[in-house]
């Protein structure tokens, strides 16, 4: 079985690959002409990065942010457990 590794398969498929015409095209970090179905070198670079870190990140604010307002919600319960008193209006349910 192949090993795939992070970078792109094929030139076509990396960030580099610059198509000229038909079938070619041009490697933008060797400057020398390529054919889209060859193997990718090692200098070989993902269109799309790999935000995998930063959507950490994203998601663990997104915590933070509702465990922190989840206590400041605008309704309020009153003695009465069937009244929920709002910002505006009372509401009987």
């Amino acid at each position: 079985m192949k090993i795939v590794n992070d970078s792109s398969s094929s030139c076509r498929h990396c960030s580099f690959y610059r198509p000229e015409g038909r079938r070619g095209g041009t490697c933008q970090k060797l400057s020398v002409p390529v054919n889209s179905n060859w193997e990718a070198c090692t200098l070989a670079c993902s269109p799309f990065p790999n935000n995998l870190k930063k959507l950490e990140e994203i998601v663990h604010l997104e915590t933070v942010f509702s465990l922190k307002y989840a206590d400041k919600s605008p309704l309020t319960v009153n003695s009465s457990p069937k009244e929920i008193v709002g910002t505006t209006t009372n509401k009987t349910l």
